[in-house]
């Protein structure tokens, strides 16, 4: 979609605009990159994130595409939601979104962490509503995380309303990216201000906040046991495409050997890719390759069911 220079960044970037769509009782924001008449591609962000964190991605693209992306509840400038946050609220919603963009259709889903995690489940669920799942260090729970401790999980869940959590403040878009380059010191200062910028909002007192609900920590589970994940994605019919990163997370599927390949064996995982020298937020270190690796993989699936 746009040249990139000799190091690697966009000579510009792709506009973006973004709509409100009513979804279960939820004011979602929506941004479309590209074309309306382009081939649609739909991305899913991550935990304490938004739409936007896939910009750099997108102005690597090659092709053609309308790219969409929704700001999931409580995060981005979606609205935020008093009752908590569950992981299959997150799964119910995609299923309204994919029959209000794309009814009785089917497109390629690209899903960051939480994101690959939801587009994963929701792929098993309605293998007809997807052409391929790309997932980026979105591989199910962290390996802590399961079996889950219900009764932990539960009382949680009835003291949010009694610890409502503060964003941090902060003075300005620079030390908004001062921060962003500390927790991933792989950003260039470019990417570091245009994510500050557009994952922040200024208060009447014009310090900067972070735009996702404070009281959202992580989407709490629904799948107890990896033998309910495995029950889901043994359903998927499409090719799916795992893009990982050297996730250095002690509890990240990457970090406990052999645990990646099992999970794999749960899917029919057509490609698996690793970055190296990427973090977690593998689409800010390596765009390039990220957007590379999609598009090869769109094509070559196409190419083989023809």
């Amino acid at each position: 979609m746009n040249a990139i220079s000799r190091k690697g960044s966009p000579v510009r970037r792709m506009p973006s605009e973004c709509e409100s769509l009513a979804i279960r009782g939820v004011r979602y924001n929506l941004r479309r990159w590209g074309r309306k008449d382009a081939k649609p591609i739909l991305f899913l962000h991550g935990t304490h994130d938004s739409s936007i964190t896939f910009q750099f991605v997108v102005d690597c693209l090659r092709e053609e595409w309308c790219v969409l992306a929704p700001d999931w509840r409580g995060h981005g400038h979606s609205s935020w939601v008093s009752q908590g946050y569950w992981f299959h609220e997150f799964v119910a919603d995609l299923d309204v979104l994919m029959d209000i963009l794309f009814p009785g259709g089917a497109v390629p889903i690209v899903g960051h962490s939480l994101g690959g995690n939801i587009g994963g489940v929701f792929a098993g669920l309605r293998p007809n509503r997807l052409t391929h799942l790309v997932s980026l260090d979105g591989f199910g729970p962290l390996v802590g995380s399961v079996p889950v401790d219900v009764k932990t999980i539960l009382r949680t869940y009835f003291d949010m309303p009694k610890r409502r959590r503060q964003h941090s403040e902060y003075t300005s878009i620079a030390e908004v990216a001062s921060r962003l380059t500390r927790a991933n010191p792989r950003l260039t200062s470019e990417q570091a201000l245009f994510l500050a910028e557009h994952s922040t909002t200024a208060g009447h007192d014009g310090r900067r906040r972070w735009l996702f609900d404070p009281s959202y920590k992580t989407a709490l589970p629904t799948l107890h046991h990896m033998a309910e994940w495995a029950s889901v994605w043994a359903e998927i019919r499409v090719p799916v495409c795992w893009i990982s990163s050297h996730d250095t997370r002690p509890s990240a599927p990457v970090n406990t050997p052999g645990e990646l390949e099992r999970r794999a064996g749960m899917i029919h995982v057509v490609r698996h890719e690793t970055i190296p020298g990427t973090g977690h937020n593998v689409h800010h270190d390596a765009p390039i390759k990220v957007a590379a690796t999609i598009e090869e993989f769109l094509n070559e699936t196409e190419r083989s069911a023809v």
